[in-house]
């Protein structure tokens, strides 16, 4: 993940400080994601995530064999977290049901948060 996050912090000018901030926010997308994933299903991402995460998660979609075998080696064999650039009639609905699982899970949402890709 060093690579990706590196190249979206030159291309973006950020600091060290909101390079690192950014990882942690897509980072714990994922995890989200995965707690979320239902067995036998295709795995969906959780429809929140922080501007900046987002970013870093474009990128390493451009990086295709190792975001395959990233997804593989979190959602299992077989999957991946497919992008989808939608917004659904009932993006309102899953932006809170996503807040509310950041702030479950870590008492903070993310900083910038906004609708996402799925």
């Amino acid at each position: 993940m060093t690579a990706i996050v590196t190249t979206v912090r030159t291309a973006n000018n950020w600091s060290a400080t909101r390079a690192y901030e950014a990882e942690k926010w897509y980072r714990r997308f994922l995890f989200l994601t995965k707690q979320q994933q239902k067995r036998g299903q295709p795995v969906t991402a959780v429809f929140g995530l922080d501007k900046d995460a987002d970013l870093i998660w474009h990128e390493h979609i451009t990086w295709t064999q190792k975001y395959q075998q990233d997804s593989q080696a979190m959602f299992g064999e077989g999957q991946f977290l497919h992008h989808t650039p939608t917004t659904p009639p009932n993006w309102k609905t899953l932006l809170d049901a996503a807040m509310a699982l950041y702030e479950k899970k870590w008492h903070e949402t993310p900083p910038y948060a906004n609708i996402c890709c799925i």
